[in-house]
């Protein structure tokens, strides 16, 4: 038995990892307009960082705290969904589009990297941009 997959094996764990995270990015978008830090909590890897707009950093745990309170944003969508394997990590780059509170629409960048730990994708770091 040989420990090396064959190109089927990997081209359908391949497909297989595209799905998975596509649904992971849409349901982060989703859980930064719902507040669900509950989400995050689950998807986050344990040294996440986020590097936000304004150029600071946050940890996980200010992460979840901010992502907790409500958006400042509403209708947040993410467009131009560009998702990048390179074995058991992933980049994920989009653009977003969304309404802010003062009734303006916004937009902005985002990459978020993904890594596969103890089987599972986590997202490891995140990089926010704003137009």
């Amino acid at each position: 038995m040989h420990d090396t997959p064959t190109t089927a094996e990997a081209s359908t764990r391949a497909v297989s990892d595209l799905s998975a995270l596509r649904l992971l990015n849409q349901e982060f978008i989703r859980a930064v307009g719902a507040s669900d830090s509950a989400w995050f909590d689950k998807h986050l890897s344990s040294d996440f960082v986020n590097s936000n707009p304004d150029g600071t950093l946050s940890e996980r745990a200010a992460f979840l705290q901010h992502v907790g309170r409500p958006s400042a944003v509403s209708r947040l969508r993410a467009d131009d969904v560009r998702i990048r394997l390179f074995g058991d990590s992933a980049l994920v780059h989009a653009s977003t589009h969304y309404i802010k509170a003062n009734g303006e629409p916004g937009s902005g960048r985002y990459t978020d990297v993904w890594a596969r730990i103890d089987g599972a994708w986590r997202c490891v770091a995140a990089d926010v941009t704003r137009c």
